[in-house]
């Protein structure tokens, strides 16, 4: 499914339900009125959730029963997993039975069948029957209140609804792993998976180096980069198939709850290959390079617009034609192999720059100067791996924007 795999946790929705109902109303007969179920079966559900875990979520108490540090952890994470589910903060519609009739077989199908598009794949890979899968999709439609797939000749293929519920679903998933790494790290081991999606042309060797010290400081961490386009990034932030985004960030925050976070300023400059003919002219001007073989970035990237505001604020018109490339190393290929010439971050080039392969020109680029950072679903408090990681990519962001790399004073 994609790489997506539910956490053992989402096993126990149900008695994660009645963990919570208890957290908030402080005993089981307060929970199980709440969630019309006896005291006796609350109790057990309460049970049931700690022994999975092997830790106490409650202090028991003469008025009732009181979350530990634990059960306050757990709790928190199965509010939102549930909102989540629900569809608070996502905009219509709401879907609050989803909240509190959905099962983790019902999400699974839910996940299969958006890969698989077929019920027969599916209770295959899921080891049930077609019949199983049939009942599950009616079961999660009831819930939503509306289709969730259409169904066509190559098989069930969800529709608008089915793609945000397969979000929801998704969000709420990650929230419970989010739960057992946080537990983990309560019982004093950071583990779990970290999922990073990085733009072309960000820069910097900071990630990497954030990387290497996350996997040395804690190997039980797994940790995966994902490369994409910004829209395609953004799609997998919004529906937990990455946990984090990096790269230049845009003047206008992302659209949807997601928050973006700046780490450093990133100069960008005119970058050629050693043996250019414009280097040995030493152009100071952009006007000077109004008819060079520029190689540009896509139409919407950073880097892209800032060439055609510099331009601009010269009162020059944007390089026309030339080539559109979305490939940093094809770009790199590009410069060292021909006479184009390309605005970009010196950073990202340290290595052949320093190796006397390409050059910085030294004309002054203005209003080139671009924000990089992180982009996180607003809703979703990181876990301890990605915590972890924010903090190596913030520590890290700080050393490079204090110390400046010796190819961009060049």
């Amino acid at each position: 499914m994609s790489g997506w795999a539910a956490p053992a946790l989402a096993a126990e929705l149900r008695a994660l339900r009645a963990v919570l109902a208890v957290a908030d109303a402080g005993s089981t007969a307060a929970g199980g009125a709440h969630l019309h179920l006896s005291q006796p079966a609350v109790a057990r559900a309460v049970q049931r959730v700690e022994s999975h875990l092997g830790l106490p979520l409650f202090e028991r108490v003469a008025r009732g029963m009181r979350a530990n540090a634990v059960g306050q952890a757990l709790a928190a994470r199965v509010r939102q997993a549930l909102a989540e589910l629900a569809g608070e903060g996502d905009g219509p519609p709401a879907s609050p039975r989803l909240a509190s009739l959905g099962t983790p077989a019902q999400f699974g199908v839910l996940l299969a069948l958006a890969d698989a598009a077929s019920g027969r794949r599916v209770a295959q890979q899921l080891g049930v029957s077609q019949p199983a899968v049939q009942q599950a999709v009616r079961q999660l439609e009831h819930a939503w209140g509306a289709a969730l797939f259409e169904r066509t000749r190559t098989g069930l293929v969800p529709n608008a609804a089915g793609r945000l519920a397969l979000a929801r679903a998704k969000r709420a998933l990650a929230e419970l792993r989010g739960a057992e790494e946080d537990l983990q790290a309560l019982a004093g081991a950071v583990r779990g998976r970290v999922v990073v999606g990085t733009l072309p042309y960000w820069g910097g060797s900071f990630l990497p180096r954030a990387l290497g010290r996350l996997a040395e400081r804690h190997p039980g961490i797994s940790i995966t980069v994902v490369d994409g386009t910004y829209d395609s990034l953004l799609a997998q932030l919004r529906q937990a198939d990455i946990d984090l985004l990096v790269g230049a960030l845009r003047e206008a925050p992302p659209p949807g709850p997601l928050l973006q976070s700046p780490l450093l300023d990133d100069p960008l400059a005119a970058v050629v290959r050693a043996g250019h003919p414009l280097v040995g002219r030493a152009p100071t001007r952009l006007r000077q390079l109004r008819g060079a073989q520029w190689i540009l970035a896509m139409p919407g990237a950073p880097a892209r617009r800032m060439l055609e505001q510099a331009f601009a604020h010269e009162g020059l018109p944007p390089p026309q034609g030339g080539v559109q490339v979305n490939s940093p190393a094809l770009l790199q290929s590009m410069l060292l192999e021909g006479d184009g010439v390309a605005l970009m971050s010196p950073r990202q080039l340290e290595r052949e720059i320093a190796a006397g392969l390409l050059r910085v020109l030294p004309v002054r680029v203005p209003q080139s100067r671009r924000s990089i950072g992180l982009v996180m679903r607003s809703a979703f408090e990181p876990p301890a791996p990605l915590r972890e990681l924010i903090d190596s990519l913030r520590e890290a962001g700080a050393q490079a924007a204090a110390a400046p790399a010796a190819a961009a004073r060049r």
